[in-house]
């Protein structure tokens, strides 16, 4: 979903309800690049909104499934016009941390290679000196 897309969304899920997760079911997705087809789990979720009775599906999350167990309740945010469509502020803080993890790990990497050349840079000035 665009930037766009999700900041409007975002702008029209303002109601609180609780929901269940009530179980999980594989997500399939097609990969272009390499023509294949590949499945996902993602939890469903079930809540009332203003009497009636929804069941959705929510994003692909993958560790964050091993946290939240079928039965578990969760807090979502609909959309008071569309009460299907929905925000689930744990999924999308777990995505933020995953990010942040995976930013940090790249960093890192980056910073010990830049370390391996200048300690190899300085080892080698420091033979020429002799």
């Amino acid at each position: 979903m665009s930037a766009v897309k999700e900041k409007k969304k975002r702008a029209r899920c303002t109601e609180r309800v609780v929901a269940e997760v009530i179980h999980f079911t594989d997500v399939s997705f097609y990969d272009r690049e390499k023509d294949t087809t590949y499945s996902e789990r993602a939890p469903v979720y079930e809540y009332s909104y203003k009497g009636e009775l929804c069941r959705c599906t929510g994003k692909c999350s993958g560790s964050w499934i091993k946290k939240k167990p079928a039965g578990t309740h969760v807090e979502l945010l609909v959309d008071p016009e569309n009460p299907r469509s929905f925000i689930c502020p744990e999924e999308e803080r777990h995505g933020r941390i995953q990010a942040i993890k995976g930013i940090c790990i790249f960093v890192g990497a980056v910073m010990l290679v830049v370390l391996g050349i200048y300690l190899t840079k300085t080892y080698l000035e420091s033979l020429s000196e002799f």
